[in-house]
């Protein structure tokens, strides 16, 4: 399948000759040991219709089934009004013209009238002619334009409104930014000098980016078990629910919960974060985990459908594995072919168009392993539209993939970390993927655009720790990222275009910062 595959890298190095990210032997390890036994995976007014027309041009596009308001807008009902107020003007001249000489044949045989009362009469009969004339004729002629009989304008504009409302797709828009990890460096950075805890500062320069997002998902790699334990970062992470009031604060609406560090701090660490967003941001939705502490928890088998005007798109999440811990109690989605096929049939059922996350791969590798691939095949032939992958924590390639319905799709292999305090120049590169999802006014569905823009981690203490567009990242900047860490880095604008460039391949714009594909005008 691949062989046939669009790639939007048409540079691209072969995927299996990947390379993998180097790392300093005294800086500390994120990721973890991976289990034995787990798989490393604008708009001009509409024309009025002439009223004769009695077909659609044939490239404009049906109407819903059984109703075209175009053909029963103002431009139809004219001519049967016209036709109508003829008809009734035509009859009423007749009857008082028939009815005229009966009552002349009776007045001969009454004294004649004195001429003063006849010429009454005949200016009243004159005067009555005139407005019946003026009602029947003249009036429903100047009420319209062109000579056509109409109703007012303003009982014909909405039909037309609603021909080319119903004529516009409806679309929405997905973006995603990568992995956050709570590394001590990291959640140390919100602590205040009160002993709270603030995170505003991490996403304060990507915040723009959420202008006209409908779907804005992340992934908390880690844990947000708050206070039931100590915070702490790797191996086995808990970290500030603050960082989820940051999270919710700057917009994000879905996060991601199944990675390889949920269990990390056991069913508790699940039951307090899922609590958490419960209680605090119930408008944010939690994918890929259950609290099976909570008698309601539901299942993992349900599917999140995401709705706007009648377009629905369903959103799935998955892992490989949980660094070895047990989920007996099964509150972990998991890459398990039983439990994709019965998620990703819900979802066929329940949406117009399916989007994948999964948590898959081998970390610190930029090009996708044997595991992806397969993966990925499976989620094609099962009905995805969209996959966005993480848990690598570098970023991977961007393609164009063949969908089972003879469609186009997108895959972003991974999008990296968005935040961490990962030691290699390669960490600290990520990715926001955005999707234009489209649904046509035949039902039709597609991905219409996607594209991906780096971001750059500067490693700062207290507020400076942060992550930035890379189009916004100086050379100034990377002077002074990592200082505070006793260490320095190679992570200049250069350097990473270069990284990113190698990645990609000819399908990024340095100029731009960004990758992009219009798969309408491809199709």
């Amino acid at each position: 399948m691949s062989d046939e595959r669009y790639r939007a890298n048409s540079n691209q190095p072969a995927r299996h000759g990947h390379r993998r990210a180097t790392r300093r032997e005294d800086a500390p390890r994120h990721g973890g040991h991976v289990p034995a036994g787990h798989r490393v995976a604008g708009r001009e007014e509409p024309r009025p219709r002439p009223a004769q027309r009695t077909s659609r041009p044939s490239h404009a596009r049906p109407a819903a089934a059984g109703h075209d308001p175009r053909r029963t807008s103002a431009h139809a009902t004219p001519a049967r009004g016209a036709s109508h107020a003829s008809r009734q003007h035509g009859a009423s001249y007749d009857r008082h013209l028939s009815g005229g000489a009966p009552q002349r044949r009776r007045a001969a045989s009454r004294p004649a009238p004195a001429r003063g009362s006849s010429r009454r009469l005949v200016a009243i009969a004159g005067a009555a002619i005139v407005l019946a004339i003026v009602v029947f004729v003249v009036a429903p002629i100047l009420g319209r334009p062109g000579g056509d009989a109409a109703p007012a304008a303003a009982s014909g504009t909405p039909a037309v409104h609603d021909a080319a409302a119903a004529s516009k797709p409806t679309e929405i828009n997905l973006m995603m930014i990568g992995d956050i990890l709570q590394h001590s460096g990291v959640f140390q950075s919100g602590e205040r000098s009160d002993g709270t805890y603030n995170f505003d500062h991490i996403f304060a320069h990507i915040a723009d980016e959420l202008d006209g997002q409908d779907v804005k998902v992340l992934n908390q790699e880690t844990i947000l078990g708050g206070t039931i334990a100590d915070y702490v970062g790797y191996p086995s992470f808990n970290g500030p629910q603050e960082m989820g009031d940051a999270e919710a604060a700057v917009g994000f609406n879905v996060v991601l919960r199944a990675s390889n560090h949920t269990m990390d701090m056991g069913y508790n660490g699940i039951h307090s974060e899922l609590s958490f967003w419960k209680s605090k941001h119930p408008d944010v939705h939690v994918l890929g985990a259950i609290d099976v502490q909570d008698p309601n928890h539901g299942s993992l088998d349900d599917v999140y459908v995401y709705e706007k005007d009648g377009f629905k798109v369903a959103l799935l999440n998955y892992t490989y594995g949980l660094n070895g811990y047990i989920d007996s109690e099964g509150a972990v989605s998991m890459l398990e072919d039983e439990h994709i096929k019965k998620t990703m049939a819900k979802a066929k059922e329940s949406a117009d168009m399916i989007v994948v996350f999964p948590h898959w791969g081998e970390e610190y590798h930029t090009q996708p392993v044997d595991s992806q691939l397969e993966w990925e095949r499976k989620f094609v032939e099962l009905g995805a539209d969209v996959i966005i992958g993480d848990h690598p924590h570098v970023i991977e390639p961007v393609e164009t993939i063949d969908l089972a319905n003879g469609k186009k799709g997108v895959c972003f292999w991974s999008i990296g970390n968005f935040v961490s305090t990962q030691p290699d120049d390669e960490n600290l590169v990520g990715g926001m993927a955005k999707v234009t999802l489209r649904k046509d006014s035949d039902g039709s569905c597609s991905v219409a655009r996607y594209s991906f823009e780096p971001t750059v981690t500067h490693k700062g203490m207290g507020a400076n720790m942060t992550t930035y567009m890379l189009r916004d990242y100086t050379d100034a900047l990377a002077a002074t990222n990592e200082i505070s860490y006793g260490s320095s880095t190679s992570c200049t604008p250069e350097w990473v275009q270069s990284f990113v460039s190698d990645v990609l391949g000819s399908g990024y714009d340095p100029a731009s910062c960004k990758l992009a594909v219009d798969l309408t005008k491809s199709a």
